[in-house]
């Protein structure tokens, strides 16, 4: 049985992706890594800061010597230090947001980003951007940040989150080809809302479908 690790720096995220993982990868050890006080961290520093980047490095290079086979974060905000753990490992290391970003480009050119986190947005745009101009697609970028909702999150106020979502994505949806929800923790606002008219990504499903795609080729 392949083993991956799933790193959470919000325990917000772990049961939509203990849910995916039993649907598209039931067959995977699922080794999950929660450090809950990272993304406040991250979010009071405006980024990732070195000694973060070094319990990154350490929770990926713990994740090799577990026996997993391929890490991936959970967290936009720090998918570029993860990245650059690369090198110190000899089994992947990858990001939720990999499939989003390319499918965003696929659709645009209009792309509107959504995010509740500054940390998340600044570098969720840069990975779109980077991924355009590596595919050599033109794309028009806008975004809308919804800060007010990820302080409601992290005080239990999930319902104030979603509704604080809701609202920035009709909004979104009025003049854009595609939306994109830059974190994980967004995607459940679209259950129960009506089908949009144009397409919403999440990170969720098509990073984990990304994953299984990626062990299938181990």
């Amino acid at each position: 049985m392949k083993k991956v690790a799933l790193f959470h720096t919000s325990s917000a995220t772990l049961a939509m992706m203990q849910e995916l993982t039993a649907k598209f990868l039931p067959n995977v050890e699922i080794m999950h890594i929660i450090e809950d006080s990272m993304i406040k961290q991250v979010m009071k520093q405006g980024g990732p800061t070195p000694d973060i980047n070094a319990r990154i490095a350490a929770y990926v290079q713990n994740a090799e010597r577990a026996g997993c086979e391929a890490f991936m974060t959970a967290c936009s905000s720090i998918g570029h230090s993860v990245e650059q753990c690369q090198f110190m490992v000899n089994i992947p290391v990858t990001r939720i947001d990999e499939a989003m970003a390319n499918e965003a480009i696929s659709l645009g050119p209009k792309v509107t980003v959504l995010a509740t986190v500054e940390t998340t947005l600044k570098p969720t745009l840069a990975f779109i951007t980077k991924k355009a101009e590596q595919a050599g697609k033109q794309i028009t970028l806008r975004s809308i940040l919804m800060s007010e909702a990820f302080v409601a999150l992290l005080d239990g106020d999930s319902q104030t989150h979603d509704r604080i979502v809701a609202e920035g994505l009709k909004q979104a949806l009025t003049d854009s080809d595609v939306v994109v929800l830059a974190q994980a923790s967004m995607a459940r606002v679209l259950n129960g809302m009506q089908p949009p008219a144009i397409p919403v990504l999440t990170s969720p499903e098509s990073g984990i479908k990304w994953l299984k795609s990626m062990l299938d080729k181990l």
